[in-house]
């Protein structure tokens, strides 16, 4: 096999800059080109994530191809709308020709959908290339356990169709979620076709916004404790307000919120008592990264639930560690990142006084302390999620 790959990543919610979130195939893409191969991403016209729909069927965004097929658009994320987006996108993807994405060598079809397999699996046999399926979300087994779906429900029934056949015939399975090997193996996947292969950063700077500490109606001397990205109820973030409540007589120290989503009117209304509260709009990453640079201690937490069982590998927690901060975790998972890299506070999520009490403890620990175990953090993102290390696993995966 030529040492030049041409790569096709197949991802329904693919965006990038100008188009909004997410970027994991985009960063993917953008490191692989600069190492010599072609890699291509073919993304839906229209996703609930976008900040700004692309206005054209194609187009090139800092070097990388995006074919856009054409779905419509819905108003909600759990929706009907969502589902027949989803048919659509899979139906015009089987008819899709586009010679500007070259003959590949390597097809990666990223969930939650699943259903642009078969275009996968009918090209495969075309080009004589490999097929890899990316697992971020396990579908349908989410809609179960996150939206009581049951497990004869027909929606289940007809997505599990198509991850049973994901997993049977992608020459490997490739997953975000590390603990989740046994549920794709009952799922029909063979043992060896299992690779773990996590979110990631970029660690170049990003130098393109100045900070200035008029951003914030408090003291340099202030300890902030922050939080940036989606704000839904997966989140925790009303955690993070009680504890807000319970240190509200302690004059410095500062929570601060940046983003949007579901739930951000609920916890501002639930704050908008607290002097120590303070709310920032969702922002472009290289203005959040710099807005990072002002945090003392990074929060993360998600609700208790028995799917994170298999992982997680949220963004924004590699965001914290590239900027070397400390982290309190309030998430209860199958991994451990801060605990492995020793870089912050675990603790179970939804307990308040666990949150209260790891803040405290960090507001009166030594700057010492908190950039030594910021340092620890970065070392472990450099070690396991720069997209360069990530990028070689791939490509010495697909010359196996």
């Amino acid at each position: 096999m030529k040492d030049k790959k041409t790569i096709w990543f197949i991802s329904q919610y693919a965006g990038g800059p100008g188009i909004g979130m997410q970027y994991r195939q985009f960063l993917f893409c953008k490191h692989l080109n600069q190492n010599g191969h072609k890699a291509s991403i073919i993304s839906s016209s229209f996703s609930h994530l976008y900040d700004q729909l692309p206005d054209s069927p194609n187009g090139i965004i800092e070097d990388v191809y995006y074919h856009w097929i054409k779905t419509p658009k819905y108003k909600k994320s759990i929706s009907i709308g969502r589902f027949w987006n989803m048919i659509v996108f899979a139906f015009r993807l089987f008819f899709m020709h586009d010679s500007s994405l070259g003959r590949p060598d390597l097809i990666i079809v990223s969930s939650p959908s699943m259903f642009p397999i078969i275009s996968a699996l009918k090209w495969k046999r075309k080009y004589n290339c490999k097929v890899f399926f990316e697992v971020r979300d396990i579908w349908p087994l989410t809609l179960q356990e996150l939206g009581g779906l049951s497990t004869y429900h027909p929606l289940v029934l007809f997505m599990r169709y198509f991850e049973k056949l994901a997993y049977k015939k992608s020459d490997l399975i490739v997953s975000l979620l590390p603990n989740a090997e046994q549920h794709f193996i009952a799922s029909g996947m063979k043992r060896e076709k299992f690779r773990y292969l996590p979110n990631g950063v970029e660690l170049e700077n990003n130098t393109d916004y100045n900070f200035t500490e008029t951003t914030f109606p408090f003291s340099k001397d202030a300890f902030v404790i922050g939080y940036g990205g989606s704000i839904g109820k997966a989140n925790a973030l009303h955690y993070l307000i009680q504890a807000a409540h319970q240190l509200k007589h302690e004059k410095n120290i500062h929570f601060v919120i940046v983003g949007k989503g579901d739930e951000l009117s609920r916890l501002k209304q639930d704050s908008q008592e607290l002097e120590n509260v303070h709310f920032l709009p969702a922002m472009k990453k290289s203005l959040f990264l710099k807005t990072i640079e002002r945090f003392d201690l990074c929060y993360i937490g998600l609700e208790n639930e028995a799917l994170f069982r298999f992982g997680v590998s949220p963004n924004k927690l590699f965001d914290y560690m590239k900027m070397k901060k400390p982290i309190l975790y309030a998430i209860d998972s199958g991994n451990k990142p801060v605990e492995e890299a020793q870089c912050g506070w675990s603790v179970r999520p939804g307990d308040i006084e666990a949150i209260q009490n790891a803040i405290m403890t960090a507001s009166k620990s030594e700057k010492k302390i908190l950039a030594e175990m910021g340092i620890r953090g970065y070392q472990y993102v450099l070690e396991h999620h720069s997209y360069s290390v990530l990028c070689k696993k791939l490509i010495s995966w697909l010359n196996e």
